[in-house]
């Protein structure tokens, strides 16, 4: 039975490090449940709801997407999220006409997206925001797009499109008026707009910190004559005096730094959340297994040992997913602590 569950866990990718984004939210353990006296998740939440410009703060691979996903998912109620990708931009993510395309972009891509589904599904996909299936969280169009339920509530991306389709857009200033007029949609149905910078903790070479004073320092400003909210991931070190500092961040008037796991028991509870909606999706939510079915506690206790020398979340998640395939192509029952070493070592 065990052997069995750690074949099903293994074959559904149940320790997956980098899962999808809105995956990861679904798997996210809140840190104000782990009771490390930092506001992380209701902070988030309360300030994108004013419309505060914030900076969620930590190093790579430490829980800010995991954060923003569960917040700002596809569930989440009274705001709209805008998942603005700018990393790939380079040394264009240092100017704020192409920050502006990229968020044009996104919108386009979003409406047209919205634009072609049928009108049943349309209608349809407004009433279907209830979590799933951990592959199936967002409204996917078969078109490699993932499209948040706010858009199908109301006619917000067929008047999207067409502001953006029928302007021409040249000056920065043109854009921002095109960009507010889409906005106007959202804010009519009650939303706050959320421009999300998910992946902009990941300009972390020093070659490339010109990148990170030109994004921070003078492409994003223009935002704070948008009404909206603004969510920027931010690398701890681009706070380092020899990169931009603490001023770095004066346009961000909200500053949200994520904690460290404070013990191997919460620590345990990330490890099992995955679990549990796995087994939870595979078997109707009869399965009652719990982490100490699939794991040592050795293993855990060895995982958190070297989580506190450093490693971030994403590393221990991906030696537990390493140990994982071990443990099976071994026919062992569980994972011990010599699966998690030999992970470690590989």
């Amino acid at each position: 039975m065990t052997f069995g569950l750690l074949q099903s866990l293994r074959e559904r990718s149940a320790f997956d490090p980098t899962p999808k984004f809105d995956d990861v939210g679904v798997y996210h353990v809140p840190f104000e449940s782990m009771g490390a006296g930092t506001p992380v998740e209701s902070r988030l939440r309360d300030g994108t709801l004013r419309g505060e410009r914030i900076a969620l703060i930590a190093d790579s691979g430490c829980g800010k997407t995991s954060v923003v996903s569960n917040v700002l998912g596809p569930t989440a109620e009274s705001v709209a999220p805008i998942l603005v990708p700018v990393h790939s931009l380079e040394m264009g993510a240092t100017k704020a006409e192409l920050i502006a395309d990229a968020i044009l972009s996104q919108l386009l891509r979003q409406a047209r997206a919205v634009g072609h589904r049928t009108p049943d599904a349309k209608n349809s996909v407004g009433q279907q925001r209830k979590v799933i299936n951990v592959n199936r969280r967002t409204k996917s169009l078969g078109l490699g797009v993932q499209v948040p339920g706010w858009w199908a509530r109301t006619e917000i991306a067929e008047q999207i499109e067409q502001q953006i389709s029928t302007t021409e857009m040249i000056a920065l200033v043109d854009k921002l008026d095109v960009i507010r007029l889409c906005l106007q949609s959202v804010r009519r149905d009650s939303l706050m707009p959320v421009f999300v910078f998910d992946d902009t903790d990941r300009w972390t070479v020093t070659a490339e910190d010109t990148i990170v004073e030109g994004f921070f320092g003078s492409a994003i400003r223009w935002l704070a004559e948008i009404d909206a909210s603004v969510v920027v991931a931010t690398h701890t070190r681009y706070l380092a005096a020899n990169v931009g500092g603490p001023e770095l961040l004066t346009f961000l008037d909200t500053r949200v730094e994520l904690p460290r796991v404070p013990s191997v028991g919460h620590l345990s509870s990330i490890l099992e959340r995955r679990i549990q909606v796995h087994l939870d999706e595979e078997h109707g939510g009869e399965h009652s297994a719990r982490l100490n079915d699939v794991v040592e506690s050795s293993a855990i206790d060895e995982l958190f040992q070297h989580y506190e020398r450093g490693l971030s979340l994403r590393r221990v998640m991906q030696l537990a997913h390493i140990a994982l395939a071990e443990t099976v192509d071994a026919g062992a029952g569980k994972i011990t602590g010599r699966e998690i070493e030999a992970a470690i070592q590989a």
